[in-house]
């Protein structure tokens, strides 16, 4: 009997082949490498001496094999974080089929209530969109906002036996955390009010978003649902609320991120300046002779003397010939004052007016270390979010009737605040007037968009209906009196039966 180890192996009836050890097993120091059985390998075909197919083959250590590179799986948090969400800037909703076109003609037919549709709708929006934590956060409270119940429904748990006796439509009603109470069928429908109120007053205080992506989150979200309705005639009656609804989301994404850079950067050097010299918010703040400083704050320290240099080149850069030389007299009498506006919670910007070539030209000159300084034009606001003010009947028939005193205002500020302005945003601060014809704002509270809109619906979120607690007692203390008669009276009954 022949074994490997000779130098040619042949078998009856079958080609012979020529088998070599060209490449020798080299001496490892490991035991099971020594005792490993060697493999051969296939070199190259030629034919023999006698014209038989002969193949030559190499000795090949196991050991030496490359083995093949796991591929590195990544954490379940990271996973899909590539998938399309259907978010994106430039997504569109795929063609449906005739099938899809009939069955949402019958679950959006204009014969249903509204509030079913909308039911259904909101089901198929959440199923068709890889909605993440955050943006699903968003999205929920603007639902609740919006009057929409959300949150696991009663008595709605399935097995996964129940699961699999169910077709899609009914997994799809039956994992749904969303409804609308049959109770609101009756109030008014308006997206766009609903729209304008949650992210104008709502979204910006409860979120507080510390980035741009974050607002165009929101504003993308609604959007992309308000186009998801459109685009699936769930209520056709709506579209054209619908459509400004979805112009109010442009506008809010443009103008919630430079409210909150206006209210981070204000109110700047020279209201700043005649809040530190005429009395407000940083009035008496600044100590003279404080050594203390913050290496984390690389600010200048609004001094006394610098206010004063920020005030006279504002006046001589942007100021009128008449307010300088006004502001010069009371200053030589030392008799400038400042009184704060009452009965007034900020102002509405009107028009912003950057500063020109010849201001900076002025700055450039005589005070580089300053910014150049433009005006801002603006009228009294009052916030229809607080409590209205204490008047006599007889004022408030005519605010009622719109004669409502309207003051106006000119401010001195800085131009990259200038840049963060536009018509129509309302800022919620005290404003001084001098004297001398001047106005400053003081520290900003916050900042509020063109669209801003007031609605009790954030007052009503995770409200519920009272019991009445009157009724039930009474009811109960009949119950209970009842029963005490009825037990007297079996009492008798079984007195008279043992007579």
């Amino acid at each position: 009997m022949k074994t490997l180890d000779d130098p040619q192996v042949q078998f009856q009836d079958l080609p012979a082949y020529t088998v070599t050890n060209d490449n020798p097993q080299p001496e490892s120091s490991k035991e099971d490498a020594a005792n490993a059985p060697q493999q051969p390998r296939v070199v190259d075909g030629d034919e023999g001496v006698n014209g038989e197919n002969t193949t030559t083959v190499d000795w090949v250590d196991p050991t030496k094999q490359e083995k093949k590179k796991k591929r590195s799986k990544k954490p379940k948090s990271k996973r899909g974080k590539t998938k399309p969400t259907g978010f994106e800037e430039y997504y569109v909703d795929a063609p449906i089929t005739p099938e899809q076109y009939s069955h949402e003609r019958v679950i959006y037919d204009g014969t249903r209530p509204i509030i079913h549709r909308m039911e259904d709708a909101i089901l198929r929006f959440q199923k068709n969109r890889r909605i993440e934590s955050d943006r699903r956060e968003i999205f929920t409270k603007y639902l609740a906002y919006g009057g929409v119940d959300v949150g696991p429904k009663m008595f709605g748990g399935v097995d996964d036996h129940d699961l699999k006796e169910m077709d899609n439509e009914e997994i799809l009603l039956t994992r749904g955390q969303t409804s609308i109470a049959q109770e609101r069928a009756g109030l008014e429908i308006d997206f766009n009010a609903v729209v304008k109120g949650y992210l104008t007053s709502y979204f910006p205080y409860y979120f507080n978003p510390e980035s741009e992506d974050m607002i165009k989150m929101a504003t993308v979200t609604i959007r992309n649902f308000l186009s998801y309705l459109m685009y699936h005639d769930v209520c056709p009656e709506h579209n054209a609320n619908i459509d400004e609804a979805r112009k109010s989301c442009d506008i809010a994404g443009k103008e919630l991120w430079r409210n909150q850079q206006f209210t981070v950067k204000s109110p700047g050097d020279f209201n700043k300046a005649s809040s530190t010299l005429f009395g407000g918010f940083f009035y008496d703040t600044y100590v003279e002779d404080d050594q203390w400083s913050n290496p984390k704050d690389d600010t200048v320290r609004m001094t006394n003397d610098i206010a004063r240099k920020v005030v006279k080149f504002a006046l001589v850069g942007a100021g009128t010939d008449e307010q300088a030389r006004r502001f010069q007299q009371l200053a030589n009498e030392n008799s400038l004052r400042a009184m704060r506006i009452e009965d007034i919670d900020g102002f509405e910007v009107t028009a912003v007016v950057m500063p020109d070539d010849d201001t900076r030209e002025f700055y450039e000159h005589h005070a580089s270390d300053l910014h150049p300084i433009g005006r801002l034009l603006g009228k009294s606001y009052r916030d229809p979010g607080k409590p209205v003010y204490d008047l006599s009947p007889e004022e408030r028939k005519e605010w009622e009737a719109g004669n409502q005193p309207a003051d106006e205002f000119e401010f001195f500020l800085e131009e990259d605040l200038l840049k963060e302005c536009y018509p129509g945003m309302k800022v919620i601060t005290s404003v001084f007037e001098l004297n001398c014809g001047l106005h400053f704002f003081d520290e900003i509270l916050t900042a509020y968009g063109s669209i801003y809109t007031v609605l009790a619906n954030d007052l009503m979120l995770g409200w519920k209906k009272p019991k009445d607690l009157v009724n039930r007692v009474y009811n109960n203390d009949e119950d209970e009196d009842g029963k005490g008669e009825s037990k007297a009276k079996n009492e008798e009954q079984e007195a008279e039966d043992c007579i």
